[in-house]
C-alpha cells in the first residue's frame, strides 16, 4: 500500500524498540503525534520545499535543482494515519546548507504535523487545551520563551478552572495546595512554571529560558492536566454502569 518501505534506520540498521523520539525518514519509528503511541512508520513520499540554487547536470535530460529541505509523509502502523514531517538534509554531522562537513547524506525532521504532545482529551476544558497547545506549538518552533509564557498561562487557566480567580498566581497556587488539590511535588513544579514563565515574559539576559527549561515545563503541564482531568475522567468512565 502506497509503496511502503520496510522500517529501517539510517544505513539500513534495525531500529531500537524503545526509541522515543519523533519519526522521520531517516529513523521511521518513535512516538506517533496522532495516537501518542510508540510505533513504527511506513514511508510514503517526499516533496522538495527549499532549493539551494544548485543543479544536477543531466546528460540529455533537464537539469534537476537540488534542495536542502523537504516535506515527507509517513504512515503510523498503529493508527494507520498520516504524519507530515519537515526535514532538512545533513552531510555527516552538519546541516548541508552550511556547506561544510563530509560523510553520509541523511534527512532529519525538525517539525511535525499534527503537533506532538498537543492536548485534545475531552476531559480537559477547551480554554486550558487552547493555551497548552500554543505552548506546544511554540516549543515545536524552537521558541522557548514563548513556550514558557504559554505554559504559565495554561497554569493560570487551570487555577481559574479550579475556582481560584483572585490574587496573584502564586497566591492561587498556594490556595490550591492548601485545599489538597495540588500534591506538594506538583505544587513545587507549578512554582517553577510560574517563575520560568515570568523569565520568558520579561527581558533578563542572566535568567533566560532554554529549550530544556521550556520542554520540562510543557511536559509538567501535560502530566498535571492528566492528573487533574484525564485520570479522574477515566476512573469515572470505568466505574460507570455498562450498557
Amino acid at each position: 500500500m502506497f509503496g511502503r518501505n520496510k522500517t529501517k534506520g539510517k544505513r539500513g540498521e534495525p531500529l531500537p524498540e524503545n526509541y522515543d523520539g519523533l519519526p522521520d525518514s531517516g529513523r521511521p519509528a518513535g512516538l506517533c503525534p496522532r495516537c501518542e503511541k510508540q510505533s513504527s512508520f511506513d514511508y510514503v513520499q517526499s516533496l522538495p520545499l527549499t532549493f539551494d540554487g544548485r543543479y544536477i547536470i543531466g546528460h540529455g535530460e533537464p537539469n534537476m535543482p537540488t534542495y536542502h529541505e523537504r516535506s515527507t509523509v509517513l504512515i503510523c502502523r498503529n493508527c494507520n494515519q498520516g504524519v507530515a514531517v519537515l526535514e532538512e538534509q545533513w552531510t555527516g554531522e552538519h546541516r548541508s546548507i552550511e556547506g561544510k562537513g563530509s560523510g553520509t547524506i541523511s534527512w532529519k525532521g525538525f517539525h511535525w504535523w499534527p503537533l506532538a504532545g498537543a492536548s485534545s482529551h475531552k476531559a480537559i476544558p477547551a480554554s486550558i487545551s487552547a493555551a497548552f497547545n500554543e505552548a506546544v506549538l511554540s516549543l515545536s518552533a524552537n521558541c522557548p520563551r514563548a513556550a514558557a509564557v504559554m505554559a504559565r498561562r495554561t497554569l493560570e487557566a487551570i487555577a481559574v478552572d479550579k475556582g481560584e480567580v483572585n490574587g496573584t498566581l502564586a497566591q492561587r497556587l498556594s490556595n490550591l495546595s492548601s485545599k489538597g488539590q495540588l500534591h506538594p511535588t506538583l505544587a513545587d513544579w507549578a512554582k517553577e512554571v510560574r517563575l520560568i514563565g515570568n523569565n520568558g515574559a520579561h527581558f533578563d539576559p542572566i535568567n533566560d529560558v532554554s529549550l530544556d527549561d521550556a520542554r520540562q515545563l510543557v511536559d509538567f503541564i501535560r502530566e498535571l492536566a492528566k492528573f487533574l482531568y484525564v485520570l479522574p475522567y477515566e476512573l469515572k468512565e470505568r466505574r460507570a454502569p455498562k450498557q
